[in-house]
């Protein structure tokens, strides 16, 4: 976040040209853009460092100011209430910031859930602890995939026609590529010695 998202606002601009009348305009907008910013999107210190600029800002431009004074000294003292907010604010209240991620699932969405499974049956993440849907909710996001109902796409995986005994077709696929990568890989390096 820019540190100074709040001061490159209307409000902001019209206090510093002494411009009353836009001040009046753009007040209401830059009070719900302090709101908004309340919500710690951005993370806690970043919120709490464009309230400090916002409010340093201010408290330059209001000193040369004649006429909407009260309007200015009126958003300072509500952005100090914001901040003290956001500062008391405990971490499960503060939003996480949204990231759109790098990796894309480029695979069908069932061998996803298939492979969701397998992990949850392995107990490899959080020693099998985690629910279904709260594994999901954390990989689905990874790969910038929506969160889908689990229990349905592993209702297809078990009604599966089984091919050679198995029903787990992305995980046998997988398992036998990374045996013949290991295989070449072996053999390569045998041919070298």
């Amino acid at each position: 976040m820019k540190y100074d998202i709040l001061t490159d606002t209307d409000f902001i601009r019209a206090v510093k040209d002494k411009n009353e009348e836009n001040m009046n305009a753009a007040f209401g907008s830059f009070m719900e853009q302090v709101v908004a910013l309340s919500d710690c999107h951005e993370g806690k210190a970043a919120t709490y460092a464009a309230f400090a600029y916002a409010e340093i800002e201010l408290k330059k431009a209001i000193g040369s100011l004649k006429s909407g004074r009260e309007l200015a000294e009126e958003s300072i003292e509500f952005i100090h209430e914001m901040q003290q907010m956001v500062k008391g604010m405990p971490a499960t209240e503060i939003k996480q910031p949204q990231t759109t991620s790098s990796l894309n699932w480029t695979g069908d969405i069932v061998n996803l859930v298939e492979l969701m499974y397998g992990l949850q049956e392995m107990q490899c993440l959080n020693d099998g602890k985690l629910t279904m849907e709260e594994l999901g909710n954390r990989i689905f996001p990874l790969f910038g995939l929506k969160p889908k109902i689990y229990s349905r796409i592993y209702i297809d995986i078990k009604q599966r026609a089984t091919k050679n005994g198995n029903r787990t077709y992305f995980l046998s696929k997988m398992r036998n590529m990374l045996e013949e990568r290991i295989d070449q890989d072996i053999h390569i390096s045998l041919r070298r010695k």
